[in-house]
Formats: C-alpha cells, structure tokens, sequence
C-alpha cells in the first residue's frame, strides 16, 4: 500500500516541460497502464495513441496555433473512445489516472488536457488526428495528456482531511 500511495502523493498536473523526448519504452509503460484500468462491463472501448514522434507533435501543436495548451511537453496522449459506451466517462477517467500515476512512477510528469478536446471535434480537428495518429476509422476524442520531464515542479496543495469520512 505504501508504494501506491506513494506515487498518489507524488503526482503533479505540471505545466512547464524539458525538450527531453519521452522514449517508445516509456509511452508503451504508459499506454499500458492505461488499457489495464477497469471498464464499466469490462468494455474496453478506449483507444490509446500515445505520440513521440517530435514531427507528429508539431503537426499536433501547428494545428493548435502553437499548442501553448500542452505546455511544451514533447508527447503527447490521445485517448479515444472505440466504441460509444455509457460508461466511457468514467473508464477514461480510470484510464488517465492510472497513466498519470504510471508516468510519475518512472520519472515523467504528465497534465491532463481537456481543453483540446472541442477542437479536435472540427472537421479539421478530425482530419489532423486521423493523420498524425495514423486512424482509419470514426473514433470519437475523449481526453488528452500531456507527457515529459518537468523544467519544475510544485510542492501541490495539501488536501481538507474534512473531505474523507470513516464511519
């Protein structure tokens, strides 16, 4: 358990990033941490394209006018919705958890990123993705994460012991 926790302590959304590139290795860990978070009804609709490659990330980054809303981290995640499920919400959001906490567990930092998401809805948006992840078919955007080495990091806020109750 104290391993875990560990890491929950550890994580930051940080927004400041090194040029140093996430390696294949390092988003294929990654990735996997993701695809082996639960999935309401053991779904498993989600798709994972975690991206190094710096052309592909300057495709991405272009498209965005600069793509200022990933910090300057050198990789990035996309995850997709496969297949419609009611659940995806919330599989994504086990999924990105499990990714962040698996970044942090091998030196990385990571952000999530929504903010993007609208875009990428645009036809444009649609067009960009489906080049620079290399996807033939209709996926639908769920949520993004940004990837790298911190430039630096915060100490994070303490939490409200008021917000947990054991009865």
């Amino acid at each position: 358990m104290k391993e875990v926790m560990k890491e929950i302590r550890a994580r930051r959304s940080v927004r400041s990033y090194l040029p140093t590139p996430v390696t294949k290795e390092e988003m294929a860990a990654i990735l996997e941490a993701g695809n082996l978070a639960p999935t309401g009804r053991n779904a498993q609709n989600l798709l994972f394209v975690g991206i190094v490659d710096a052309d592909r990330i300057a495709g991405v980054k272009s498209f965005l006018d600069g793509g200022k809303e990933y910090y300057g981290a050198p990789s990035i995640v996309f995850l997709f919705e496969r297949k419609s499920d009611h659940l995806t919400a919330q599989n994504a959001g086990a999924a990105m958890e499990n990714m962040m906490l698996q970044a942090t567990s091998m030196g990385l930092s990571s952000c999530w990123i929504h903010c993007t998401v609208a875009r990428f809805e645009t036809p444009e948006g649609k067009k960009v993705l489906s080049e620079v992840c290399g996807l033939d078919g209709d996926y639908r955007l769920v949520e993004t994460l940004a990837l790298g080495h911190a430039a630096e990091t915060s100490a994070g806020k303490e939490r409200d012991e008021r917000n947990t109750i054991v009865l």
